[in-house]
């Protein structure tokens, strides 16, 4: 009876330390989404005033590809150009990523949209206008 005893807490330890070391190894990984191609396309157009910050807001419906071109700027001046989040508190695009671009055929800007959800686009002087430009983006997204 003492041997049969020992058996079962032998094997209960046993159970113990085998639940324990499954319940202290790494955990797996979830499966990340795989990015879709941009399948959407907006075109945003507007009027840039001198020492101006326009804001352009889109939805993006699936993690996947994202694509920014200014198009056009009519008459030709460099521009800040931005990607980013709407801040509905300060009325602005909080930019992830831009830079002072002309306009032009490609996409100045490019990547993934990590996530779904509100972005937006912003087209900004850069301190180098002289008058009012007109603008159109175009946004290719998922």
């Amino acid at each position: 009876m003492i041997t049969a005893m020992r058996q079962i807490v032998a094997f209960g330890f046993a159970l113990a330390i085998a639940a324990l070391a499954a319940a202290c190894s790494d955990p797996v990984a979830p499966t990340l989404p795989t990015p879709v191609a941009p399948t959407i396309t907006e075109t945003f157009t507007g009027t840039l005033t001198v020492g101006g910050n326009n804001l352009h807001p889109f939805t993006v419906n699936q993690i996947g590809g994202l694509k920014v071109t200014l198009t056009e700027v009519s008459p030709g001046a460099a521009v800040q150009l931005s990607i980013g989040t709407p801040s509905t508190a300060t009325g602005i695009c909080s930019p992830l990523a831009g830079l002072t671009v002309v306009a032009g055929p490609d996409a100045q800007l490019s990547g993934t949209a990590t996530i779904a959800g509100n972005f937006c686009v912003s087209v900004a002087d850069v301190g180098n206008l002289v008058e009012a430009v007109n603008y159109t983006i175009t946004v290719l997204h998922s």
